[in-house]
C-alpha cells in the first residue's frame, strides 16, 4: 500500500480521473503580484494556491444518507484552494495537485480574480477586513483597529456569500449572512487574501458568532 506522504513522489504518465469528492488541478505559478495588483496571495503560512480545475470526481457520499453529494467545482475554472490536504503528483512532467472540493476557497473567470468574477463555494463568505493601516468607526461605535489587518482579526465585512448549505436532511439551507452584514468570526480555517490595499478573507459561514448591519 502506498502511503499519502508517498503519492507526492509518483510520476504519472497517463491522464489521471479523480476519485470521490477530489478535483485534479494544475497550478499556477506564484507570483508577487498580479499586472493589475488586484488580487495577491498574502506571505503567511495559510496562503492558498491557485490553479485551473482539469477534471473532477463524480462526488462524495453522504455518511448519514448515503446520497452522493454534487461536486461544486468545475473542468475549467480557475481556483483558490488551501494547501492543507493537497496531494502532489507529477503527470506528464508537471506538478498537479489533488484536491477536495471541500477545500476549495473560491473560484474566478477570466485572468484575474476581482470582486466581479469570483463565486464562492456553498457555506463559503468573503470578508473584508479594511484598508491597512488605518482606523474606522461604525455606526455603532465600534472600532474597527490598525490592528484589524493583523492575522488574529476576527471582524469584519461580508463582501460576498456562497451558495446555500446542503444539509441531508433539510436539504439546501440559506445561509443566514448578507453581503453588508458585519460579522464577527472564529479563527481557524480562514485563509487570507489580499486585493488592492484592502485584505480579504475567506471563513465557512459556519465559524461566523454573530452579525450585525453597520
Amino acid at each position: 500500500m502506498v502511503a499519502a506522504s508517498d503519492f507526492e513522489g509518483i510520476e504519472v504518465d497517463s491522464s489521471i480521473e479523480p476519485l470521490a469528492d477530489y478535483l485534479l488541478v494544475r497550478p499556477k505559478e506564484a507570483v508577487a503580484e498580479t499586472s493589475s495588483g488586484l488580487l495577491l496571495p498574502t506571505a503567511n503560512k495559510e496562503q492558498p494556491t491557485e490553479g485551473d480545475v482539469l477534471a473532477i470526481g463524480p462526488g462524495g457520499f453522504d455518511e448519514v444518507t448515503g446520497v452522493q453529494t454534487p461536486m461544486w467545482a468545475e473542468v475549467g475554472a480557475r481556483v483558490f484552494y488551501s494547501k492543507y490536504g493537497a496531494e502532489k503528483v507529477t503527470m506528464g512532467g508537471d506538478e498537479h495537485a489533488l484536491v477536495r472540493d471541500e477545500d476549495v476557497l473560491l473560484s474566478y473567470s477570466g485572468e484575474e480574480a476581482s470582486l466581479d468574477n469570483l463565486k464562492l463555494p456553498r457555506g463559503k463568505v468573503l470578508v473584508e477586513l479594511g484598508e491597512k493601516g488605518k482606523e474606522s468607526t461604525t455606526d455603532g461605535g465600534i472600532v474597527l483597529s490598525k490592528g484589524s489587518t493583523k492575522p488574529d482579526t476576527t471582524l469584519g465585512k461580508v463582501v460576498a456569500v456562497g451558495g446555500p448549505v446542503l444539509h441531508h436532511t433539510l436539504g439546501e439551507t440559506p445561509l443566514d449572512i448578507d453581503v453588508g452584514d458585519t460579522v464577527k468570526f472564529r479563527w481557524g480555517q480562514e485563509v487570507k487574501l489580499e486585493i488592492g490595499k484592502n485584505d480579504y478573507i475567506v471563513v465557512d459561514s459556519s465559524d461566523c458568532l454573530a452579525k450585525w448591519n453597520a
